[in-house]
């Protein structure tokens, strides 16, 4: 095999001892490399092209950015493949116990083989279950996912599932903010609603009704709302009309950049802003909450 593959230039990852120990993390980077350098596929036509380009963008966007917020919880192994990585769920225990502590009983979970192999499809079955388990334990809407959908990589089920353990981490670090307001936890209503507080504090009419709200693409209302928290961080004379699509970028990239200085935890970049990713926009939020908690604002 390696021969073959040495004559293709091509022998790159595995030895005959991987080979034989059966890797499939190794497999898989030399298969990939394989097919990177020898496709056997004719050339894409430029319809193809864009329908490629289109497919579930929104999907891989989300995927980076849980991707991010994961390896931000210091799991392990590291997060690479977001719905690969996932598959066997002892990833998604070990965000559900940095989450919520005391959430899983690590006696009725299973691990990685020490070997690097993969678990046992049954395995990561009882894994992945036990993550469902516990998320309507927590009161998740996970109505129709089973651990199988997990170990099967159905994106979207992953998606939702993941977004919101993500959104528990952030009403979590908002926990000091609603007990001021009186409540058991932050809704995205209630995002909303210091949003567009936070506009009018800082002199401007600007408001949203939703995070879903179009508005929002052109990255006004986002600088309004660091304008209320810190008037002298946002200068409008650097702030674009956001008539067109690369006015709307800068503006998106510059209400990045400020909540940076401000010392907010992003996750997003400007595209998800433009293209008013919802869940997205709310992690957004909620850090400049939490940010605001912390200046005192």
């Amino acid at each position: 095999v390696l021969d073959n593959a040495d004559k293709l230039d091509c022998r790159k990852f595995l030895t005959p001892k991987s080979l034989v120990a059966g890797n499939p993390k190794l497999n898989l980077a030399f298969v990939a490399n394989l097919f990177n350098t020898h496709p056997g596929l004719d050339p894409i036509t430029e319809e193809e092209k864009a329908d490629i380009e289109d497919f579930d963008a929104e999907g891989e966007r989300e995927a980076r950015v849980f991707t991010l917020w994961l390896n931000s919880l210091d799991v392990q192994p590291t997060v690479v493949s977001f719905f690969d990585d996932l598959r066997d769920g002892t990833i998604l225990l070990q965000a559900y116990d940095k989450v919520i502590p005391g959430s899983v009983n690590w006696r009725h979970c299973n691990k990685r083989p020490a070997n690097g192999n993969e678990l046992m499809r049954f395995k990561a079955v009882e894994n992945t279950n036990y993550a469902v388990e516990i998320g309507k334990q927590n009161r998740f809407s996970l109505v129709g996912i089973q651990g199988a959908d997990i170990t099967d990589g159905q994106r979207t089920l992953t998606l939702g599932m993941v977004w919101q353990l993500m959104r528990k981490d952030i009403v979590n670090t908002l926990g000091n903010l609603a007990q001021r307001m009186g409540k058991r936890e932050i809704s995205d209503a209630d995002m909303v609603t210091w949003a567009n507080g936070m506009s009018k504090k800082g002199g401007k009419s600007s408001s949203i009704r939703s995070f879903k709200d179009t508005t929002l693409g052109n990255g006004i209302f986002l600088l309004d709302v660091l304008n209320g928290m810190k008037s002298s961080y946002v200068d409008y004379d650097m702030v674009a009309s956001g008539r067109n699509d690369d006015e709307a970028y800068a503006n998106a990239k510059l209400a990045i950049s400020i909540a940076r200085k401000m010392g907010a935890t992003i996750w997003l970049v400007p595209e998800d802003i433009c293209n008013v990713r919802s869940r997205l926009i709310v992690t957004f939020i909620g850090s400049l909450m939490a940010t605001a908690e912390k200046m005192g604002v």
